[in-house]
């Protein structure tokens, strides 16, 4: 049995002001010419299909014109579960006529422990949810972590598990020791986010999204896809692409396949001078670059002058300066920091006094509301 593994396709992603649409129904075309080849037994979306809550039009018309190539003119069965990204609401409508074409979308901790069963594989979706709604489902206060509420849904699940047959966990989530970048935004704030890999023991294979890059961990069954595009300047060296599965009874044998976008991401360091004069060293003008340029503090608006020469320009850094080095080693420990450590630092230095209990627990509830109503 041949399993595609894809995620996080985070379609209608704007980058810097930039709309990301034209290059992801480029990369989705790839993607689509290779499962013609390829011809599947079976596609996998593992969550954050969207980019936001509530998509645009395009976005949503992207989703459906891939799907309709895949899925009803392929023929190819799919199964699609949410991220943090995605309304669960607006995923999911529709999915019980979908089933009829053997597209299966999961949005609800009810459906978690109820296999689909495609070929000899049982493959059990475990969608993306809150703490406190794992609390809700299981009417158990005590569940506070994302490793106990992970913890819980896999006991539950696995209580009928059968364990004569390959079964295969779907999820959105950070595994410990992963490897973060820029674009992933935190899945909750004031709690630890990541889960141990043992917690996954009870299935054969496990299929991840959310962490975009696609070695983002080393194990022998637990594999992320990572993201079919560069979502942030701290993925320009990350590979792209998806992950085939290969399963014989009960052997199994994976790989990565990159896929080549139509325009990379880039960071372009030296001199303003030899950018303007196009001597600069770069893989590709037509890519979304981020210069980091000398000797600029005499020209008036030169991203406008850049964008005239390398029309995707995405951000510009003057680094003409000589900062001290206290305030490098200051930079450096505040990326360190979550958003509410942030906050309360910010806060001691006005007043000279730490956020109360209290007060802490407001701005963890208000981050947390920003990060599920998008904001």
């Amino acid at each position: 049995m041949k399993i595609i593994h894809t995620a996080d396709w985070h379609l209608g992603r704007i980058l810097n002001g930039k709309s990301l649409l034209e290059d992801q129904a480029y990369i989705l075309d790839e993607f689509v010419a290779a499962m013609q080849k390829e011809k599947p037994d079976v596609i996998v979306i593992a969550g954050d299909v969207y980019d936001t809550s509530y998509p645009s039009k395009a976005a949503i018309m992207l989703f459906e014109e891939t799907i309709n190539q895949l899925n009803l003119h392929m023929q190819i069965p799919m199964i699609v579960t949410n991220g943090n990204h995605d309304g669960k609401e607006r995923l999911n409508y529709g999915a019980k006529w979908f089933e009829k074409s053997q597209m299966y979308i999961r949005t609800e901790l009810a459906t978690m422990a109820t296999p689909i069963n495609i070929g000899n594989v049982n493959f059990y979706c475990l969608p993306f949810a809150t703490i406190s709604e794992v609390q809700a489902f299981f009417d158990d206060k005590t569940i506070t972590t994302h490793q106990a509420a992970t913890q819980s849904c896999i006991t539950y699940m696995a209580e009928n598990l059968d364990t004569s047959q390959f079964n295969v966990l779907i999820g959105h989530m950070t595994v410990q020791g992963g490897t973060r970048s820029d674009s992933e935004r935190p899945i909750s704030i004031g709690t630890v986010e990541s889960v141990e890999q043992d917690v996954f023991a009870p299935f054969n294979y496990v299929m991840l999204g959310h962490l975009h890059h696609p070695f983002s961990i080393d194990s022998e069954f637990i594999h992320y896809s990572g993201s079919l595009l560069q979502y942030s300047f701290s993925e320009v060296n990350q590979p792209k692409g998806y992950r085939m599965l290969l399963i014989d009874e009960m052997e199994q044998q994976q790989l990565f396949i990159p896929l080549e976008p139509k325009r990379q991401l880039e960071v372009v360091e030296g001199d303003y001078e030899a950018a303007i004069q196009e001597i600069i060293p770069l893989k590709n003008k037509e890519n979304y670059i981020h210069f980091k340029l000398k000797n600029m503090t005499h020209v008036t608006d030169p991203m406008m002058h850049l964008k005239q020469i390398y029309p995707n320009t995405l951000s510009l850094t003057n680094v003409s300066f000589n900062f001290e080095t206290a305030s490098v080693e200051n930079n450096t420990e505040l990326r360190e920091l979550n958003d509410s450590e942030i906050i309360n630092n910010f806060y001691q230095s006005m007043t000279d006094s730490t956020l109360s209990e209290l007060q802490h627990k407001k701005i963890v509830q208000l981050l947390n509301d920003l990060l599920e109503g998008e904001e």
